[in-house]
């Protein structure tokens, strides 16, 4: 689906009998998404009006998560090809896919800073989920939150300078901004209940996540300090994985 800003005008993009998620903005005209439509979970890309629709991967496992680089000349993505989730890269027409983690822990969640230089991405490597950073080949390893709560679904600002991620480390899911060197860690939700998959506008004052605090999952806005916390979509239907436009 694709809205306003308001949550008007819902549309729906991709209208097919199987199951359609994860859109990720590619550059402003196209829209990377998952589907399950041939058997199992691959990436596809889309005109933003929901016309081309192409499958990207066929691997042997699952594809999914897919965020595109600031140009949207790469997308980094989710595979279980090689046997357990792994963060790979690949051109965005679907060539030279590359693996950039191998660890027998689940690495996903991967997404790209604003100059395009890091990813950051979501791993159990030490135990429990932590968000970390690497280099666009896969070296550099930083564990940013080193919490022994879970930390999830990072988000780049766009002037590179914070992070927005989700986490239950004081006994709820809120949303979190911290430094982009995991320095200054705060929440900007308190609704106690189960707020994820943050995602911010191009100028860097808008924050849309998921939340669950009505009774099922919608699409809330606010401002990125936290504050007017809206509903945008109120659907008796679940809604979720939001994706601002770039």
């Amino acid at each position: 689906m694709i809205m306003g800003l308001d949550g008007a005008n819902p549309v729906n993009l991709t209208n097919h009998p199987a199951s359609d998620m994860d859109p990720s903005w590619c550059g402003g005209e196209n829209l990377a998404f998952v589907s399950d439509r041939d058997g199992d979970l691959n990436i596809y890309m889309m005109s933003a009006d929901g016309a081309n629709q192409t499958r990207l991967t066929d691997s042997p496992g699952a594809d999914f998560t897919p965020s595109c680089s600031p140009s949207g000349g790469q997308i980094v993505y989710t595979s279980t090809a090689d046997g357990n989730e792994e963060i790979y890269v690949m051109n965005a027409d679907g060539s030279g896919q590359q693996r950039l983690t191998n660890d027998s822990a689940a690495d996903n969640f991967a997404a790209w800073s604003p100059d395009g230089s890091k990813i950051v991405f979501v791993s159990g490597r030490d135990g429990n989920s932590e968000v970390y950073s690497m280099d666009t080949g896969g070296g550099g390893l930083v564990n940013l939150t080193n919490d022994p709560g879970e930390d999830s679904t990072p988000a780049w600002s766009p002037n590179g300078s914070q992070i927005a991620f989700s986490s239950d480390r004081n006994g709820s899911w809120e949303v979190y901004l911290m430094n982009s060197d995991g320095t200054g860690t705060y929440p900007i939700t308190n609704a106690g209940a189960i707020d994820r998959a943050p995602s911010w506008n191009a100028a860097g004052s808008q924050i849309v996540f998921r939340s669950n605090r009505d009774g099922n999952d919608e699409v809330y806005r606010m401002i990125s300090d936290g504050s007017f916390q809206t509903n945008l979509t109120a659907n008796a239907s679940a809604d979720g994985a939001p994706d601002l436009e770039h």
